[in-house]
């Protein structure tokens, strides 16, 4: 019963954090869309300096999601591979068979 309850929050964990970074993409970039002709008050404008971080944040996220599918992708392919390679253990042991080892 522990491991499904585990099971369930690291599931639940992952939703909540795909939704917060799909929110920081989708809120992101309609800002930049939003602002990018603003009136620019000059060196120091907070609307610029908001439109900095959001690019920020974009590239951050760009880049992260390169790392993951460079990781994830070889990782599934072995995933998918190995049946094909793997050997099968043998069920036989002398503790299945109820062999008594005494000296």
């Amino acid at each position: 019963m522990h491991y499904n309850n585990m099971k369930f929050i690291k599931k639940f964990a992952a939703c909540i954090i795909t939704i917060i970074m799909l929110f920081s993409v989708i809120f992101s970039s309609f800002y930049i869309s939003l602002e990018m002709h603003h009136d620019c008050c000059g060196d120091g404008c907070p609307i610029c300096s908001f439109i900095q971080e959001c690019e920020h944040t974009l590239n951050l996220i760009g880049d992260g999601l390169i790392i993951l599918f460079a990781t994830i992708i070889p990782l599934a392919v072995l995933y998918r591979i190995m049946p094909f390679f793997s050997f099968e253990l043998s069920d036989i042991t002398p503790v299945s068979n109820k062999v008594r080892l005494n000296n």
